[in-house]
This record gives C-alpha cells, structure tokens and sequence, in this order.
C-alpha cells in the first residue's frame, strides 16, 4: 500500500541551505525586515484568493516580495488582513532551467497558499520528481492532473562533496567478474598469471536522484557530473557555488542548476566531476501570472 502523503509544512531546513548566521534567528532577524523594505520585485494575486490564513480566514490577497537582481533570491509571502499585513512564509528562491513536467499529484499545504507538486518528465519514460513551487499560490487555480506545464525548476544542497576517486567505481573480481561477463554475453578474460580480469563499471556519468520520502517528497539523494564550469558568489553571510547538474537522464537529460555552499567543498568542481549529496528541488511555473505592482 502507498504510503499516505504527510509532508513537513515548513521552511527551517529550506532556510539552512542558504543560512551564513550561527542561528536561523539571527539569519531571519537580519533578512526578514530588508528583504520586505528593498523588494525591487513584487508579484500579487489577481484578488483575492482562498486560504486559512489569520484570525478569519476566507479570502485574502497575497503577494511575493523579493530581489529582481542575482542569482538566488529570499520571497517573502504576506497577507493583508484588516488593513495589516502579516508575513505567512520566507524562502529562498533561485530562477531554474525549464523542464516540461506532467502533474501526478498536487499535495497544497495547511494554510492553501503553499504546495509541493509531483509530476513525471521524459512523457512514456515516466522519470518521476517532486518539487516545492514557490509561486503556487499565483498559479494554484491553473493546475490539472494529469496536464503538462513548463516549471522552471532548481535545487539547494543540505551537502554535497566532489565523489572521491574510489568511489567512482563498480569493481568486480574473480568468479564474480566471470559471472558478470556471461551476464554480459561476453566471455571472461584472463591475465597472464590465468586469473580472471576483473569488470570495472565507471559511475562517473552516472545520474541519480532518489525521491522517496512522504514527508519530505521534494527531498533526495542525488549523484550527477557537472556539466559546467561552477559559478562563485557570496550571499546572506556565506559563499556558493552554482552549477548545472541532471536530475533524470532517458535520451536527453533534465538539466537544473544546484546551489551549494562552498564550504561543503574540499576544492572547487570543475565540469565533468561527479557530485553527489542532498538537495532540496523546488521550482514555479514558468508562464505563471506574474502581475507585478507596487
């Protein structure tokens, strides 16, 4: 039996992967007041829309404030009640690749302005992600099940390291490299001293992403090569590197950028490495409705 969907509604861990502070206070503290005051970005629902927000509920409008200019960006969700404004959520938010995504499920958060979706890319292949749409209470009325939509989609690293040499291999020997080449069609090789050559898979090219937690569903394990030259920059107290990796591979790859901190890092990637860790995938609609105003 499936097991029944109960995500996390929060954004502490979110919040993490981007936080340079000795404190999620302090990070929130510092960011929450200047990223409302300097927002050169404000994006509003047509209206209102329906939520269990406030004292009262019902319907409320909703905007998203947030930077136009760099790389990575904090939203601020707010919600004006009675002539008060109140900040429901905080986020980061980085612009992504377009990905076409086939909506399996749409699984909206408590308050009805938050959702996590899941969706299939590559049609019949059937590669299977999950992601947190930071604008889905601009677009929630739009979505249909099984319909497909351009998201433009991105990911935050909880950690990453560059995969070590000795684990860029699968290596097997003996009777098992034998069995392994029969498996293949091929029969096994010998060395000189009449010992069976051993079979050696190479993962450096390998692409992975495991999605397999109901309470956190756009969460996962990753492992891909890096497929550009990373990029360097500094924000919200710390350093990051942002790079393209692939979160499924058929006959093409679906490609995003990864952000993470440098610091997880031994040495700068350079393109073709293999990484690997956790990440969170989020991502917005990419011809959602956008109307921006003051």
């Amino acid at each position: 039996m499936k097991e029944k969907f109960d995500i996390y509604q929060g954004h502490g861990d979110h919040i993490d992967t981007i936080n340079g502070y000795n404190s999620s206070r302090e990070f929130l503290e510092r960011y929450i007041p200047s990223t409302i005051q300097s927002a050169d970005m404000v994006l509003r629902t047509r209206g209102t829309v329906e939520c269990s927000i406030g004292e009262s509920g019902g319907r409320l409008p909703i905007a998203l404030l947030g930077d136009r200019d760099g790389p990575v960006r904090l939203l601020a969700m707010i919600a004006t009640e009675a002539g008060r404004s109140n900040v429901i959520s905080f986020y980061p938010e980085c612009d992504g690749a377009p990905a076409e995504v086939r909506l399996t499920a749409v699984h909206e958060w408590a308050a009805g302005v938050e959702a996590t979706l899941e969706g299939t890319v590559f049609g019949d292949a059937e590669r299977s992600v999950a992601f947190f749409d930071t604008r889905y209470v601009l677009n929630k009325g739009r979505y249909k099940v099984g319909e497909t939509y351009t998201f433009r989609l991105a990911a935050f690293a909880y950690c990453a390291e560059v995969v070590p040499e000795k684990d860029r291999e699968i290596r097997f020997e003996g009777d098992a490299a034998a069995e392994m080449r029969l498996k293949l069609g091929d029969e096994p090789e010998f060395e000189e001293d009449g010992s069976v050559k051993p079979v050696i898979f190479s993962t450096e090219d390998m692409v992975l992403l495991f999605q397999n937690s109901a309470a956190y569903p756009d969460d996962g394990e990753f492992q891909s090569p890096v497929f550009d030259a990373p990029m360097e920059f500094g924000m919200f107290g710390t350093d990051f590197y942002m790079m393209e990796i692939a979160i499924a591979r058929d006959s093409e790859d679906v490609r995003i950028p990864l952000v993470a901190r440098q610091s997880f890092f031994t040495r700068k990637p350079v393109e073709s490495d293999p990484v690997r860790g956790r990440l969170w995938v989020q991502g917005y609609l990419a011809d959602g409705d956008y109307r921006e105003g003051s």
